[in-house]
């Protein structure tokens, strides 16, 4: 598995699948999303790549500091397990808040060379979130990308996985919840 920051990347030498997430935690809806990007990578003989960011946007746009689950490096090796043969990650800023959706779907036509895009249901992008699922699938659709929509993942009991709620279950001292949301144990 290979981690480069987004300035460092090397001329990438093949075409890409590319999941899009923030992967706080690389959850069990993570892990669908990584793991429908290998798949459709081997099906189409893509490089199956992750684009990120090294924290969650909300830690630097939010009102207060928000509590990471992951960092930059443990988030590559849990792609990595996945499958997940590179992962590519900008430094969240100010600055990058400010791209728009069609800049940032250039950047990954262009720079991560994107054949296929694989987002969650969710999954917002660009400048004040305005990109969702729709204009993604038009932006697709418009430079002949293939797009994959995971639905959202839930538990037996049908609580939907998500890394606030992995949060909130640590805030609450319900380890046994985080740890199945997340798919494995947690460190101490």
């Amino acid at each position: 598995m290979n981690l480069y920051l987004l300035e460092d990347l090397p001329p990438l030498s093949q075409d890409t699948a590319v999941c899009l997430g923030t992967f706080d935690g690389v959850h069990l809806g993570h892990q669908v999303l990584a793991r429908q990007t290998v798949q459709a990578a081997r099906q189409e003989g893509l490089i199956p790549c992750a684009y990120t960011f090294d924290v969650p946007p909300a830690s630097v746009l939010g009102a207060g500091k928000e509590d990471i689950l992951t960092d930059i490096h443990q988030k590559a090796a849990l792609l990595g397990a996945c499958g997940i043969d590179t992962v590519v990650y900008s430094r969240f800023n100010r600055h990058v808040a400010q791209e728009s959706a069609e800049e940032f779907f250039d950047l990954l036509r262009t720079r991560l060379r994107a054949r296929h895009i694989v987002i969650g249901f969710h999954y917002h992008f660009g400048q004040f979130a305005r990109g969702d699922a729709a204009l993604m699938q038009s932006l697709c659709d418009a430079a002949g990308v293939r797009l994959t929509v995971v639905p959202p993942v839930t538990l037996p009991d049908g609580r939907r996985v998500s890394s606030s709620a992995i949060r909130q279950a640590i805030a609450d001292g319900d380890m046994p919840l985080a740890e199945e949301m997340l798919g494995r144990r947690l460190q101490a």
